[in-house]
């Protein structure tokens, strides 16, 4: 086999549809970068994290990298298909969210933690339907949104359509219940909205309902209300809600600039819970310092920073779809690293979101990979068309 016909084989495998000569200079390797630095320091860090947790054992550190190497699979999976692709099945990937939703309930196959029905067990893996869910919107109310376009700005049933589908998934989420993952859908589903232009007093309306609605479910449950409570003065509680925060922000106090050095957490020590997931920002201040939590929030925020551009590109080229998937899923990364960090540096109530690529879990890791892939192949069409390049530089 000749080397042209190896690179064919390789374009085929990596881009699918073989119509035309796919160049690699068209992928956009600071997003590239980025995601496998942000996942090889996630690796890094709950492996640190696992050790005493597991007596020396290297369990969670593979389970973690086998995690990783089912993401990338997915990300090829989902580059390998145009974007307008998703618009076609967005109703199926919908529908497959809702009844993963259902199935938490189901007997031997929803797995109830802590008095939680958030994971299915399915052929031997675990997965969080709500993960699921935000993919699954994110393709739904884009692809609603660049089809009907004029009804959707114009007439109150146009905008109620996709309103309705977010509140059934809000519901089967919040009777998990998961208030975390409630808030994330509700914002990049009205964010996604208010990019395609929907009336800003619509808007305005379910924004104050459902703002009400979470106020509602925070004050009718007692264990919610000592959360907010133990947010505003954690040491007040330190032996009870308080505990998690108070220990997070011990982490921060022990790294101080520099850190204590890789692998010397005291915090982990069974002293922090979720160490390995929720806090896993607070270990990384303790290990590495205040100086390098700085340098990962500027490489988040780059990412985020490549998503909205991209969709920016996407816009100017009239790629509504392309556009409106980029932003929704700049906003689904963007809520998960600041509702992450808020809540390990105490600016925000504790509720359980993982940091994208870092904290160990296969499901939002699945979903990251998965934005990842829908972003890149926005930004590849892009820049495999001539037409739209020369109509990007007229802008």
């Amino acid at each position: 086999m000749n080397k042209s016909n190896r690179q064919s084989l390789w374009q085929r495998i990596i881009f699918g549809e073989l119509y035309r000569d796919y160049n690699f200079k068209d992928f956009d390797w600071g997003i590239i970068f980025s995601v496998f630095f942000l996942s090889l320091f996630g690796l890094v860090m709950v492996s640190s994290v696992s050790l005493p947790l597991t007596d020396g054992s290297f369990s969670m550190t593979i389970s973690h990298l086998s995690k990783i190497v089912i993401a990338l699979i997915v990300f090829l999976l989902i580059f390998r298909f145009p974007v307008n692709f998703w618009s076609k099945i967005d109703i199926q990937i919908l529908l497959l969210a809702f009844v993963l939703l259902f199935l938490v309930y189901a007997p031997f196959i929803g797995q109830e933690v802590n008095g939680a029905n958030r994971w299915i067990r399915i052929f031997g893996f675990s997965l969080q339907p709500s993960e699921i869910m935000k993919f699954a919107l994110i393709i739904y109310i884009s692809s609603y949104c660049s089809r009907r376009l004029e009804e959707f700005k114009e007439k109150w049933q146009g905008f109620w359509k996709p309103i309705l589908v977010v509140v059934m998934a809000i519901a089967l989420v919040l009777f998990e219940p998961d208030l975390g993952s409630s808030a994330v859908i509700f914002i990049v589903a009205l964010s996604i909205m208010f990019i395609a232009g929907a009336p800003i007093k619509h808007l305005l309306v379910i924004f104050s309902l459902g703002i009400s609605v979470f106020v509602l479910m925070i004050l009718t449950v007692p264990w919610r209300m000592k959360r907010i409570l133990s947010f505003m003065n954690p040491w007040e509680t330190y032996q009870e809600e308080g505990w998690q925060l108070s220990h997070s922000l011990i982490a921060f106090g022990r790294g101080d600039w520099f850190g204590v050095g890789l692998g010397e957490s005291l915090q982990k020590l069974h002293y922090l819970p979720d160490a390995q997931t929720d806090f896993i920002f607070a270990i990384i201040a303790e290990e590495l310092g205040l100086l390098f939590c700085i340098f990962l929030v500027f490489v988040f925020s780059f990412l985020i920073f490549k998503c909205f551009y991209i969709g920016r590109l996407a816009r100017h080229a009239q790629y509504y779809l392309s556009s409106y998937i980029a932003y929704g899923a700049g906003i689904c990364i963007a809520l998960h690293v600041f509702i992450n960090i808020g809540v390990s540096s105490g600016m925000l109530p504790t509720k359980g979101i993982t940091l994208p690529f870092i904290s160990y879990g296969g499901t939002n890791l699945l979903l990251m990979f998965a934005l990842i892939a829908l972003v890149l192949r926005i930004n590849f069409e892009i820049s495999e068309s001539s037409i739209i390049k020369n109509k990007i530089l007229n802008v």
